[in-house]
């Protein structure tokens, strides 16, 4: 059987200018959240796949792109399913909102920051692309559709990787296995690469600490290095979920990372289950500026995970079975149209958060607190927490995730939920 294998990837390197870069910021740090902030759907995967992985990243926009490109070639009831999924108004609005949304993305280059996303789709080389489709694609997605020779799945794994590879610095070299491409006749993949600095350095001492990782009810202690820093942040302490949210933005005035730590060691998984897009935002609109003494585990983990299962219990069906109705994607031998559907959805991704930054402006950190007279809040991120990162000035979030163990540990699993 002919298959349709659609593979999402995303990779963040959280990083840091070298620490004998002098920086001085040029530009007042204000943060006010987009009223377009975030969507539904972002923190239903976050929920979707919490519960089951100790350490978590998942890329909301890097997966609804690869729908939404797959939502311009639908009909039928598999195009009415996406419209109710992931509420696409109709396929003109939906192309025309991507592009708006890529190009304020990818509107300017900073040596701050750099943000590199892009889809690529690959189809068999036996079938004719629809020139509508095609055009759709590179005019509104930035995506060119590459003719694959699927027969040979050494060649076609092996330009899949290349381009990934290429797109992600490196970081993320193998994204299929020959195996996987076995009976495909499209591939959609899509990647993204951030990689942003510190807007208040951390120091560049860590220090040896205890993190304290869940163990069934109970807690143990590893020894984690942890980084800290003293400085104007944005926080605020919700009683309601009882949790702190604290913003450590990027340099360049785009990017931030929100921690979300709750109150207590064990407080993680019950304020998964109660965040939602409204009180999230609620938290976003409550943040002040204050003095705030900050410390923070270094992390570092990779992450993949299958999203067949999880899309068809939100609602989208038609599009993993052999009644899938995509005319507008390709034209040519029927019988082997009729058999493009999709088999999966793949993410790969990966982060890194280390402290490097300028020595010059950490050591004049350290005296912002007392400088303005105002009673210091302290941040220790000493037990398991949750995190996003956001393009703020339009309120788009690039990735989600959670940390449980600070140290990685084994493999995870790409199952969202575990197999009995």
């Amino acid at each position: 059987m002919l298959l349709f294998l659609i593979i999402g990837l995303c990779l963040t390197h959280v990083a840091q200018t070298d620490p004998a870069t002098k920086y001085m910021p040029l530009d007042t740090d204000v943060y006010y959240p987009s009223i377009n902030w975030s969507s539904t759907f972002d923190w239903k995967l976050l929920k979707e796949y919490a519960p089951f992985n100790p350490n978590l990243l998942i890329s909301p926009i890097s997966l609804k792109l690869i729908l939404s490109l797959l939502y311009q070639g639908s009909a039928g009831i598999t195009k009415r399913e996406f419209e109710t999924v992931l509420e696409f108004e109709n396929q003109l609005s939906e192309r025309e909102e991507v592009r708006d949304v890529l190009t304020k993305l990818q509107i300017m280059e900073s040596p701050d920051y750099f943000l590199n996303l892009g889809t690529r789709v690959f189809l068999d080389s036996g079938i004719v692309p629809q020139q509508k489709f095609a055009s759709i694609a590179k005019d509104y997605y930035r995506s060119d559709i590459a003719l694959t020779n699927f027969c040979n799945t050494e060649e076609a794994g092996y330009s899949i990787n290349s381009w990934a590879e290429k797109l992600t610095n490196g970081r993320i070299s193998k994204l299929v296995n020959p195996a996987d491409l076995e009976d495909a006749i499209m591939v959609i993949a899509n990647a993204v690469y951030f990689k942003g600095s510190w807007r208040y350095p951390f120091s560049n001492k860590t220090v040896q600490d205890k993190f304290y990782v869940p163990n069934g009810d109970n807690f143990f202690a590893i020894t984690a290095s942890f980084m800290s820093t003293e400085d104007k942040f944005y926080i605020h302490d919700s009683p309601k979920l009882d949790a702190k949210i604290l913003r450590l933005p990027y340099k360049g005035g785009r990017y931030s990372m929100f921690i979300v730590l709750p109150n207590s060691k064990g407080g993680l998984n019950s304020l998964i289950r109660q965040i939602h897009l409204g009180n999230l935002k609620n938290m976003l609109y409550m943040m002040d500026k204050r003095p705030v003494q900050v410390k923070i585990p270094k992390f570092k983990f990779d992450f993949q995970a299958r999203f067949s299962k999880t899309l068809q219990e939100f609602g989208l069906l038609q599009m993993f079975q052999n009644t899938a109705s995509f005319p507008g994607i390709a034209r040519g031998n029927s019988t082997i149209l009729r058999k493009l559907l999709v088999s999966d959805i793949v993410q790969k991704s990966g982060i890194e958060v280390n402290e490097y930054g300028s020595i010059v402006y950490a050591a004049s950190e350290l005296t912002i607190g007392n400088k303005f007279g105002e009673q210091i809040t302290t941040f220790e991120a000493t037990h398991p927490f949750m995190f996003f990162i956001e393009e703020e000035i339009n309120g788009i979030v690039l990735f989600v995730g959670k940390v449980e163990n600070p140290l990685g540990g084994e493999v995870l699993p790409l199952e969202p939920k575990p197999v009995y």
